[in-house]
């Protein structure tokens, strides 16, 4: 299948740094064709790369840290071996120590991540803490049948996190439309 980039999207990575641009350049043709997408948008780039944050948040959690701080490139080199991957945390620790006042937005919006990282989550699939909670609102004699409904819809569509937009996506293709009950029910 051939895919396509929108314009937005490639204006997106042209302005990612260069360390990262051949990676997303790869990477997302994988996940789109894993999709079944044909055109990769801006908005497909936001869902990858907040799955990408999701995991490295759940990977950072489990070399201990509960946030993002500078000290984590030294126990990273500690836990990665290989070269690619030491190059790797030395090309972003540079460029995080290149440009400071934009870190405190980076580290700002990666605590996000963390947050929304139930303990525990070292699964194929992570529940993010509002997708739990809008599970919760769900019928307790319904909840075990919807969670595993809407892990299999998430990894036939081959996503690594259930978000609540995922939830949705998912009740639009399982729940017959006649049934779901009206927004803001």
């Amino acid at each position: 299948m051939d895919i396509i980039w929108t314009e937005e999207a490639l204006k997106r990575v042209s302005n990612a740094p260069d360390f990262v641009r051949p990676g997303i350049l790869k990477l997302m043709p994988r996940r789109a064709r894993e999709r079944g997408i044909k055109t990769i948008t801006s908005e497909f780039l936001t869902e990858i790369r907040n799955e990408s944050m999701l995991l490295a948040a759940r990977r950072m959690k489990n070399m201990g840290f509960e946030e993002l701080q500078m000290g984590a490139f030294d126990r990273a080199r500690e836990k990665m071996k290989g070269a690619r991957k030491q190059e790797a945390l030395d090309l972003m620790e540079s460029l995080l120590k290149s440009r400071e006042k934009a870190n405190e937005l980076i580290i700002e919006k990666f605590q996000k991540y963390f947050q929304e990282l139930p303990p525990g989550a070292e699964g194929k699939l992570v529940w993010t803490k509002s997708a739990e909670e809008r599970l919760q609102k769900a019928p307790p004699f319904v909840r075990d049948m919807a969670r595993q409904a809407i892990e299999d819809f998430a990894e036939g569509k081959g996503a690594r996190e259930i978000t609540p937009e995922l939830i949705e996506e998912a009740m639009e293709t399982i729940v017959p439309k006649g049934s779901r009950p009206a927004k803001g029910d």
